[in-house]
């Protein structure tokens, strides 16, 4: 029995000086803990990088979830129309130019180089290119030049100045309260003459009494035969609003063609 206890004494002391030995061969390891589950995982930490470990974080740059490439530097991660070089043209301001709706958006400019310059700016800004030019007003207008789908050369203000005053190429300014919807209206008249688009295709009908009924130019097409000079016709629509900074040139009922009768029929139009 004494034999045996000496023989277990002696084991033990065996295996305690068995352990700093064995640890002495990894002094940066830590000692063991029981029960200590990350321990058994730092060997496979060291090789193996989670799938949200840094790797995925601070890896080099590639493509995000929409398929674009984060880099780095100003515009990278923006899509945009690319670069467009300004210049700046100065001369006489000439006639005051609106679109099919007689919205200010545009006027001559004389350069003194030749056929006049046609400007073009958004119909927003009418009001404050109004209070600022006239005809015979000098003015700079800074901006690109720009074709029209008809070949039509324009040149795009993206600002223009006449004296102290600058008239800048903003953004319209959403109105605090929003504008009520039309009301539908409807107006009977004789058809006197066509609307035709910069294209050559007709887009409106002009009646007798100076209204003019807005419609696309696929249904004017088919209209040819229907809605002829002196026939009478009955527009059922909604006016055209003048938004905040527009200007009209000239009074003129515009309506939008919802539904028109010809000789007691009715279409809609779509």
């Amino acid at each position: 029995m004494e034999t045996q206890a000496k023989f277990i004494a002696l084991a033990l002391c065996l295996t305690i000086a068995a352990s700093p030995l064995a640890h002495a061969q990894n002094p940066d390891a830590p000692l063991p803990v029981p029960g200590d589950r990350a321990m058994s995982m730092r060997g496979q930490d060291r090789d193996q990088r989670r799938p949200d470990g840094p790797g995925r974080k601070y890896g080099k740059p590639g493509a995000g979830r929409d398929g674009r490439e984060f880099g780095q530097g100003p515009g990278r991660n923006h899509h945009s129309g690319g670069l467009t070089s300004l210049t700046t043209v100065s001369g006489t301001v000439g006639q005051l130019l609106g679109n099919d709706d007689a919205i200010l958006d545009g006027f001559t400019l004389n350069t003194g180089s030749g056929q006049a310059t046609t400007v073009k700016f958004p119909p927003h800004l009418g009001e404050q290119v109004q209070k600022a030019v006239k005809a015979g007003s000098t003015v700079s207008v800074s901006g690109f030049t720009d074709k029209t789908p008809t070949g039509e050369s324009l040149f795009r203000m993206n600002s223009l100045t006449i004296g102290k005053t600058t008239v800048l190429d903003a953004p319209p300014v959403r109105p605090v309260t929003p504008p009520a919807p039309p009301e539908v209206t409807t107006v009977t008249g004789k058809i006197a003459d066509y609307r035709l688009d910069r294209g050559g295709r007709v887009n409106a009908l002009v009646l007798d009494n100076k209204t003019v009924v807005s419609i696309p130019a696929h249904v004017a097409y088919q209209l040819t035969d229907l809605a002829k000079k002196g026939n009478t016709i009955t527009v059922q629509g909604y006016p055209k609003q003048i938004r905040a900074g527009q200007i009209q040139l000239e009074k003129v009922n515009v309506i939008r063609a919802s539904v028109l009768t010809i000789n007691g029929q009715q279409y809609l139009v779509r």
